[in-house]
């Protein structure tokens, strides 16, 4: 079975991330969404996993994308800067452990460089693909970060960059980021 990845953060869940999971579902017959960072909470990670669960599930569903996606959590191994091998035999080995195939696409908007450097070159040539998206070519290079400023500006604009259950959210997430000001 064709499958597809994508792993995030979703601090917050946003239209970047969307097109990305759209992109997995046309191509794939089943995607893994796969929150990360479940274990952090932070500054760079101020929104806790359950609610970041529940606006992926809610976002997911609203865009009719939930027939083909599961979602699952993921704790760090180490810490965040973690691109070792090490990193990669552990996310490699979740993932296989949640499909049970051991091939599959990993679709990402982050830089080549780091997704690569997670698996050994037999894992790249024999089961992991890559689809690579550039970020400033989706949803015209949004990102969680330039959410997050949006939210604590109060200028985060409906329906034009974040699915709808983050708008409508948006100040209990603004509570969180000024948890960690």
């Amino acid at each position: 079975m064709k499958t597809g990845v994508i792993l995030a953060r979703f601090q917050p869940i946003h239209n970047g991330h969307l097109q990305l999971i759209k992109k997995a579902c046309d191509e794939n017959e089943q995607v893994l969404v796969i929150i990360g960072s479940i274990d952090k909470l932070s500054k760079r990670n101020p929104i806790p996993w359950t609610i970041r669960k529940q606006l992926v599930e809610k976002a997911i569903k609203d865009h009719s994308l939930h027939e083909k996606t599961k979602i699952v959590e993921l704790a760090d191994l180490s810490d965040e800067s973690d691109n070792s091998h090490d990193w990669g035999f552990y996310l490699y080995s979740f993932i296989v452990s949640k499909i049970n195939q051991s091939d599959f696409t990993i679709y990402y908007s982050d830089g080549f460089e780091t997704i690569t450097s997670w698996f050994p070159g037999f894992l790249l040539r024999n089961n992991v693909s890559l689809s690579l998206l550039a970020r400033n070519t989706c949803e015209d290079g949004v990102s969680a970060t330039m959410v997050l400023d949006m939210i604590l500006a109060d200028s985060l604009p409906e329906n034009n960059v974040v699915p709808q259950c983050v708008y409508d959210m948006r100040q209990t997430i603004k509570a969180f980021l000024n948890v960690f000001k």
